[in-house]
C-alpha cells in the first residue's frame, strides 16, 4: 500500500516567514480556503476564460494529498487580489523516499497588473518560507512562464520538453486538420491506415494465447498500489499514484472523460492504463505494467487503442520523460514521434543539480494535464 501523507496545510500556513513584501503597496501572503473564490476569479480574469467552479473545487479542495497552497499578492489600498500562484500537493518520491511534493499551476495576474514586477515581489516572500529548501516542485510552464523563470535567473529549473508519441487511426481527417491538401492527405492517410491495420493484426497474433484479460476499472482499490510500486518505481524522481489519488485524478474528475482498464490474471490486477477521451483526440494518461513479458504489455496497450478507436478517436497521443521504460514497446506498436510543447520545470534546492536532468525523472501525462 502506498500511503497518502497527512495534509500539512495548517502547518504551512502558520510557520513564520523570514521576509515580507519589499513594496509597501502590496501584501504578499498565503491564502486561506476562504480566499479560494477570489483566486478562481483572478485566474479566470487572467486567462480570459471562465472555468467551472466544480473543476476549481476538485483541484483546490478535494485533492487527497491536501488543500492547494496559494501565494497571493493583494493591493493594500483597495484590498484587491492582483496575483496568485498555486502549489497542489503532489506525490513525488526520490526512489523510496517520499518528498514534500508540489505541482505548480494557475500562476495568474490580473491583465492590468501584468509586467509590473509582482512576480519578483511574490517570489522573494515565497522563498522565505521554512519549507522552501525541502519543497520538490514540478510544473508545465508555457512560453510566457518560461520567459519569467529565465528572467528570474532560474533557467536551471527548465528541463526541456517531454518527447511525445502518437498513434493515428484515421490519418486523412487529421492531416486535413493540420492543413495538408486533400489529395496529399488521402495518399498519406491510406498508407498510414494500412500500416496500422497490419500492426493490429500482428498484435492480435502476439496476444491471443495470453492467460490474462482486460477489465474496465470502476474504482481503483489498494490492490493497484502494488502494481504501481512494482511497475512505476524509479531510482530517482517519480510520482507514485496510489488508489485514492487515481480515483480523484481520473474517475472523480468533474469535467473530463477517462476510461481506466486493468490487465487481470488469477483475479488480481497486474497492470492498468487510463485513457483520456476528448472527441477525436485521446491521451494515454497512465500505463503501469511490467516490461516483461512483452506480450502482456502489448495486450494492454492494444486494448487501450481499441477502446479509443471505438470511442471515435482519430488518434492517441502520449508523452513522457526520455527514460520512460515502455518507449521501445510504444515505438514498435506504431507510436510515431512528435515534438511536444509539454515543457517541464522542476526544482528542489536539496537535490540540485541532479534534479535538473530530465533523464532522472519519470513523468507521464497524468502529472501534467490536470486542467
Amino acid at each position: 500500500m502506498i500511503p497518502t501523507p497527512p495534509d500539512r496545510f495548517d502547518e504551512w500556513l502558520r510557520l513564520p516567514l523570514a521576509q515580507e513584501s519589499e513594496d509597501p503597496r502590496f501584501d504578499v501572503r498565503r491564502a486561506c480556503p476562504e480566499d479560494f473564490e477570489r483566486i478562481y476569479d483572478t485566474v479566470d480574469a487572467a486567462f480570459g476564460k471562465k472555468r467551472p467552479r466544480a473543476l476549481y473545487d476538485w483541484l483546490y479542495r478535494r485533492n487527497p494529498q491536501g488543500l492547494a497552497r496559494c501565494w497571493i499578492v493583494v493591493e493594500q489600498a483597495s484590498g484587491d487580489l492582483l496575483k496568485t500562484g498555486a502549489g497542489f500537493p503532489w506525490p513525488i518520491w526520490r526512489g523510496d523516499e517520499p518528498l514534500m511534493g508540489s505541482l505548480s499551476g494557475d500562476a495568474a495576474t490580473l491583465p492590468q497588473w501584468q509586467r509590473r514586477g509582482l512576480s519578483s515581489i511574490r517570489r522573494t516572500v515565497r522563498r522565505s518560507h521554512p519549507w522552501s529548501r525541502e519543497m520538490c516542485s514540478i510544473s508545465g510552464p508555457n512560453e510566457g512562464s518560461r520567459a519569467v523563470i529565465a528572467k528570474a535567473g532560474d533557467s536551471d529549473d527548465l528541463l526541456g520538453a517531454l518527447p511525445g508519441g502518437v498513434v493515428v487511426f484515421r490519418a486523412k481527417p487529421l492531416l486535413e486538420r493540420v492543413g495538408l491538401p486533400a489529395s496529399l492527405s488521402s495518399a498519406i492517410g491510406s498508407a498510414t491506415d494500412g500500416l496500422l491495420a497490419s500492426w493490429q493484426h500482428w498484435a492480435r497474433r502476439r496476444t491471443r494465447d495470453l492467460d490474462g484479460r482486460v477489465e474496465e476499472i470502476a474504482r481503483f482499490t489498494v490492490d493497484f498500489d502494488e502494481v504501481t510500486s512494482r511497475c512505476m518505481s524509479w531510482p530517482l524522481y517519480w510520482c507514485p499514484h496510489n488508489a485514492a489519488f487515481l480515483n480523484w485524478r481520473y474517475l472523480d474528475h468533474p469535467v473530463e472523460s477517462f476510461v481506466a482498464l486493468a490487465w487481470v490474471e488469477d483475479e488480481r490486477p497486474v497492470g492498468y492504463a487510463v485513457l483520456r477521451l476528448a472527441g477525436e483526440d485521446a491521451t494515454l494518461s497512465e500505463f503501469a505494467i511490467p516490461v516483461s513479458p512483452r506480450p502482456r504489455a502489448l495486450g494492454l496497450l492494444f486494448e487501450v487503442l481499441r477502446v479509443a478507436q471505438e470511442a471515435g478517436a482519430t488518434n492517441v497521443s502520449f508523452f513522457a520523460s526520455p527514460s520512460w521504460r515502455h518507449w521501445g514497446l510504444f515505438r514498435r506498436a506504431g507510436f510515431l514521434p512528435y515534438r511536444t510543447r509539454n515543457h517541464v520545470e522542476a526544482g528542489c534546492v536539496r537535490f540540485e543539480p541532479e534534479i535538473h536532468d530530465l533523464r532522472n525523472w519519470q513523468i507521464l501525462p497524468g502529472d501534467r494535464d490536470f486542467r
